[in-house]
């Protein structure tokens, strides 16, 4: 059986335990507390009744250079696009719009995944709409919110915010960069992977969010560079990872969150050490890298290189070293449960249904075994297995390096090989 997602390829326990069937849908009955429940019937119900004009839409609309279009929009509003374009507003000396840049946009990716993970609601059906993607994990996804709508939302009404009362950016540049976000966001939709339901979510998650950074950045990035900052900043760690839910689906959405905010913590920590260091290594204002325009191009372009470069191989250098870290200090669970084990036992008996679609022949409901009352209760199923597995605790030290990299390794190294303003 294919894998259910794709993420790094030398995950091998991520690939391991995404060879998995679907989930039964009676299981989220047993599982799930009766809110939930609701709330994941609604959406369900939602995206079903939506799903028949999503796909007369995408036939109606669809040719081969939209494809690649919304396809290339898609990618503009990815994690990977952001991890090469966030480094970029920090060396170039933007400070605090940097780092509020970065905390939208990382702090979407957490409520989106918490979002999904919480209601646990499907993408609409393929068939009858086609799925158009180069990345097969976001099928594997849930789709309430749109995660991709939650920070493009966010991240353009901050953006704009500067636009507009600090820069006094002409109004027609606003409007170009809505209508580029808008592309994005329609996208969804012409690929098949989101509702509207979806859209809505992720457009009203990402305006609440924008609207309370707007309001608290300031106060945020002082108290995040006071000498107490970095035990606010591991507190603040620790309490959104412990508060991510889990769902039955092994859905990777709490994989991408451990990393955007293992990353939110190496921005603050490095820019708190980086305000530390002497005025003639750091800058006359520690709140930000130092810049001028008297750099050369080729020398903004070798700090790009150089950060970058930097990060690459930190990520390629410290997994083997954070995952045996991990191990030494954490009792790993080998064999956490997941729902899926032909010789697991449970103390929650399946109603007469279950037992009738079991007997037809319905291959998910005789194989999928659900989690004891006990593990319910605790939380011990479903993405738990993701969340508890040394390589996954091991993305908070990783990622967190790679924030701590852009705001303190990469500036340092910018002084000493005579790419810093003179």
């Amino acid at each position: 059986m294919a894998p259910r997602f794709q993420l790094d390829e030398d995950d091998a326990n991520i690939r391991s335990i995404a060879v998995q069937p679907q989930v039964p849908e009676y299981a989220y009955g047993q599982v799930y507390s009766q809110r939930r429940m609701a709330i994941r019937q609604w959406m369900i119900q939602q995206v079903e009744w939506e799903t028949p004009m999503l796909a007369s839409i995408q036939k109606r609309l669809r040719a081969p250079l939209l494809d690649k279009f919304f396809v290339l929009t898609g990618m503009l509003g990815n994690h990977a696009f952001f991890f090469l374009a966030l480094p970029f507003l920090h060396i170039l000396g933007l400070g605090p719009f940097a780092r509020g840049v970065s905390n939208v946009v990382l702090l979407s990716v957490y409520l989106s995944g918490l979002a999904k993970d919480y209601v646990s609601a499907p993408r609409p059906a393929s068939p009858p709409l086609v799925h158009i993607t180069r990345s097969p994990a976001h099928t594997f996804e849930y789709g309430f919110p749109s995660s991709h709508t939650t920070y493009v939302v966010g991240t353009i009404m901050y953006i704009t915010w500067f636009m507009y009362n600090v820069w006094n950016v002409h109004v027609l540049w606003i409007g170009v960069l809505w209508v580029f976000g808008a592309s994005i966001v329609f996208g969804r939709i012409y690929c098949g992977l989101h509702s509207f339901v979806d859209i809505a979510g992720g457009f009203l998650v990402g305006t609440v969010e924008a609207l309370v950074l707007i309001a608290c950045n300031d106060a945020l990035d002082s108290l995040m560079l006071s000498w107490t900052g970095p035990l606010y900043i591991c507190g603040a760690l620790y309490l959104a990872l412990s508060t991510i839910p889990r769902s039955l689906e092994m859905c990777p959405c709490c994989v991408d969150t451990f990393c955007a905010l293992s990353v939110i913590a190496g921005i603050y920590v490095g820019a708190w050490a980086y305000a530390l260091l002497p005025s003639h290594i750091g800058n006359t204002d520690p709140a930000y890298i130092a810049w001028s325009t008297s750099l050369t191009l080729t020398q903004n372009v070798l700090r790009g290189v150089v950060c970058i470069g930097a990060i690459v191989a930190w990520k390629a250098t410290s997994k083997p070293v954070a995952i045996k870290l991990v191990k030494a200090f954490i009792v790993e669970e080998n064999e956490a449960p997941v729902g899926f084990d032909s010789e697991a036992t449970t103390d929650v008996e399946p109603s007469q249904d279950i037992q009738e679609s079991a007997s037809k022949g319905h291959a998910n409901a005789m194989r999928y075994v659900l989690p004891s009352k006990r593990d319910i209760q605790k939380g011990r199923y479903g993405t738990y297995s993701l969340m508890c597995h040394a390589e996954d605790i091991a993305r908070v030290p990783i990622y967190s390096g790679i924030g701590f990299i852009v705001a303190f390794i990469a500036p340092v190294l910018f002084y000493y090989l005579g790419l810093a303003p003179v």
